[in-house]
């Protein structure tokens, strides 16, 4: 419920502040005061569009602020806690924006900046605003089943949500089923271009560290005689004469045995030495072999040279290492497995997207079925309300047909009307009368307020076209609907205006050569000479006529409450 409102150099309002009653007020005021201008600033609330423009002549910023009492409205409250937004004990929420004549835009709520997108949220579950424009919505039949749906209750709305997941996983599994089938018409040339590649690969007869093995026996061959002559000479120091290291070491170790037994530094060396002797003795037995185990092969070196040569060319073409084509034919195997499997891998995409479809059209056959009854509910609701609004040889029908599948189920839905007897059922859009729209317009709000739970909902205008006893029904519906939610009604009407629980005055007036919006709230003697002048004057018949209205209107919301 919108408590209170503050604008300030907003257009032509230099600063107002308004305290809105609970139930039911009205704005009235000579056409071109400034009432849109009311309504204007309280869709800026809601994250309208904001206009640099709109901002008072010679101001740097305007300012709009709403204070709010939030009731028992799940959702706004969810969205609140989701927001980390806290409430006081009052449950008191403050929505402000302030415009900048740079283009700058400033959201808060709680006197916390928010995004334009969470202002713009929360502020249109806090406000409904209503006017003429919009019967477009209502007699757009693309708008018809959104509305329908507006009606059910949570588990309705859970079951649609169902429904809709459904869907999803649907359309998931027909996505990658048309994918693998798009592959499927390229598999045989992408098949046969891997197994070709695969079969080049496998004529290498690549295996790990072979590179590094050839290399090696290529170093060997190529240095063939140097190492034998290496081999040979060093073999002859340490082993092959008198002279040799071998020789020498043994010499050593037979003198030092003698001494060792004397000094336990001695013997250890004379281990050491021990040591070294078994060293040169091994390598110079080993060397003495290596020449006649190292054969030395053209013929081999020739195959290894152009074994060496393939590799590299392998290397060069692929631009990748001998370890990476080796991985490379992994790689190319499992893309030829799932190409060969691919017609399993559809069929079980195929299954599975019936599976699937009949789940999903399952539950939209359901959800048509609970529409049905909302549908039922609707029509009821709709004539009940338009009878009371004196359409009661209205005739309202909600037509079902069949849709493509899709988030939303299987359904398309449209509203047919008839106001007058003996006319047939038509569509919403090809209703002319304005007086009609009106009314449709109020009793449409009047059903669907009850199960929405916006705290307040403003009528711009309701009712344009309508005069005579029609325009106290339309009254007397709007005070009804004040009676489970905030109504703020801008409105030409003495008959509406004297409906009111709190009733505003818009002035227009020059002010140091300026003209400035003025917002009063009347009672008493103000509001009888209101609603006079909304009679045609403040002569002596028009300000009883205007006694006599708010007379009547009070016994009616006395006994309407009762």
């Amino acid at each position: 419920m919108l408590v209170r409102l503050m604008v300030k150099d907003f257009a032509l309002i230099q600063h107002i502040e308004l305290e809105f009653d609970s139930r039911f007020n009205v704005l009235t005021g000579e056409t071109g005061a400034g009432k849109s201008i009311i309504v204007d600033a309280v869709s800026l609330l809601l994250g309208a569009r904001a206009n640099s423009k709109d901002i008072r002549f010679g101001c740097d910023r305007a300012i709009v602020e709403g204070t709010f009492t939030v009731g028992d409205q799940p959702q706004l409250l969810q969205l609140l806690e989701d927001l980390g937004c806290e409430l006081d004990e009052e449950r008191q929420l403050i929505l402000r924006r302030e415009l900048m004549a740079s283009g700058k835009n400033v959201c808060r709520m709680n006197d916390r900046s928010v995004t334009l997108a969470t202002f713009r949220q929360v502020g249109q579950l806090l406000i409904n605003i209503y006017g003429q424009h919009d019967f477009q919505a209502i007699s757009n039949k693309d708008h018809h089943l959104e509305l329908l749906d507006s009606l059910g209750d949570a588990a309705f709305q859970e079951e649609k949500e169902q429904t809709a997941e459904a869907y999803r996983q649907w359309a998931e599994i027909q996505q990658k089923k048309s994918a693998l089938q798009k592959s499927l018409q390229e598999r045989q040339e992408r098949l046969e271009f891997f197994q070709f590649k695969l079969r080049e690969l496998e004529e290498l007869q690549l295996t790990e560290g072979e590179e590094e093995a050839l290399e090696q026996e290529l170093a060997v061959l190529d240095n063939f005689e140097r190492i034998v002559s290496v081999t040979e000479k060093t073999y002859q120091m340490l082993y092959g004469d008198r002279r040799s290291v071998y020789a020498l070491l043994t010499a050593a170790v037979d003198g030092m045995q003698g001494i060792a037994q004397y000094d336990s530094r001695l013997a250890e060396m004379t281990e050491g030495l021990q040591s070294m002797l078994y060293i040169a003795e091994d390598y110079g037995l080993t060397l003495s072999s290596y020449g006649d185990k190292v054969d030395y092969d053209a013929q081999r070196r020739d195959r290894l040279n152009e074994r060496k040569y393939i590799l590299d060319k392998a290397k060069r073409k692929y631009h990748m290492s001998i370890e990476q084509l080796i991985a490379e034919q992994g790689r190319l195997q499992q893309e030829i497995n799932t190409l060969e499997c691919a017609d399993e891998e559809l069929e079980t995409l195929s299954l599975l997207s019936a599976e699937k479809e009949t789940h999903y059209r399952q539950l939209a056959l359901h959800l048509r079925e609970k529409r049905k009854e909302l549908a039922v509910q609707l029509t009821q609701g709709l004539l009940e309300q338009l009878a009371q609004l004196a359409m009661d040889h209205t005739r309202f029908e909600v037509r079902f047909a069949e849709a493509g599948a899709g988030l939303q189920g299987i359904d398309q839905v449209e509203f047919f009307m008839s106001a007058n007897p003996g006319q047939p059922l038509r569509e919403l859009s090809e209703i002319a009368s304005g007086g009609e729209m009106s009314r449709i317009m109020l009793a449409f709000k009047t059903v669907l307020a009850q199960h929405e739970s916006i705290g307040t909902l403003i009528f711009d205008e309701i009712d344009t076209g309508i005069g005579g006893n029609i325009v106290v029904k339309v009254g007397e519906k709007l005070v009804a609907v004040s009676r489970h939610a905030q109504v703020i009604c801008v409105t030409h009407s003495p008959q509406i205006a004297a409906m009111t629980d709190r009733h505003f005055q818009i002035q227009k007036q020059v002010e140091d050569q300026q003209t400035v919006t003025h917002v009063a709230a009347l009672d008493g003697e103000a509001e009888i000479r209101e609603l006079a002048r909304m009679l045609g004057g403040e002569e002596e018949f028009q300000l009883h006529h205007a006694v006599e209205l708010k007379r009547t209107a009070n016994l009616y919301k006395q006994s309407s409450d009762k």
